[in-house]
């Protein structure tokens, strides 16, 4: 899996230079058409809406993750479940590359997601809340960019939005998951389901 560089087609179509984009695929080809630029964007907070936890949503992430982890550190922060190694392995995630931190605080788990996302070693930080202020989320947003690393903050379905450039809602489907796309320009998207 390699990244690849794109830029966004709206930006070009004004006729304004915009910076392109570094994506990696998702590994599941109905999620990279419905993309821009066809993968996971790097450099962003990708939010992603769960409703209920534990319906797989951590499989769309498994075939990225995999391949940030030969590269650097992935950093999981509060995550509800403890990580089940055999899986993550079958998946090729390097295991001695995952770093779990179980923070004590909301604002310890603010500061490590902040810290993973402006080090050069670190791959990808994925992070969960069960709630978020919009200043706290702007300001993971600003590190994301400045690092230019791949982040992925999970948030409960009914929580108030947060100003994201790429939301994905998803729900339990009877043969996967069904991701609705909310991104902040661009033409909407019909829900797909992505077999898990």
């Amino acid at each position: 899996m390699t990244a690849w560089a794109g830029a966004w087609g709206a930006g070009m179509y004004r006729g304004a230079v915009s910076a392109p984009i570094v994506v990696m695929p998702t590994g599941f080809s109905a999620l990279d058409q419905c993309l821009e630029g066809g993968g996971w964007p790097a450099g962003m907070l990708t939010e992603l809406r769960v409703r209920p936890v534990g319906i797989g949503e951590m499989r769309l992430l498994l075939p990225v993750l995999a391949a940030l982890s030969r590269e650097g550190r992935l950093i999981w922060v509060a995550p509800p479940y403890g990580p089940y190694a055999p899986a993550l392995a079958a998946h090729d995630i390097v295991l001695d590359h995952l770093v779990v931190v179980r923070p004590r605080t909301h604002k310890e788990a603010l500061w490590v997601v902040s810290q993973g996302l402006l080090s050069p070693a670190v791959g990808a930080v994925v992070s969960w809340f069960t709630d978020i202020r919009e200043q706290e989320f702007r300001a993971l947003q600003r590190h994301a960019a400045q690092g230019g690393r791949w982040s992925f903050c999970f948030l409960p379905r009914d929580l108030a939005p947060k100003p994201s450039r790429l939301r994905l809602i998803l729900e339990p489907a009877p043969e996967g998951v069904r991701i609705t796309l909310a991104r902040k320009a661009g033409r909407p998207v019909a829900p797909l389901v992505v077999a898990l």
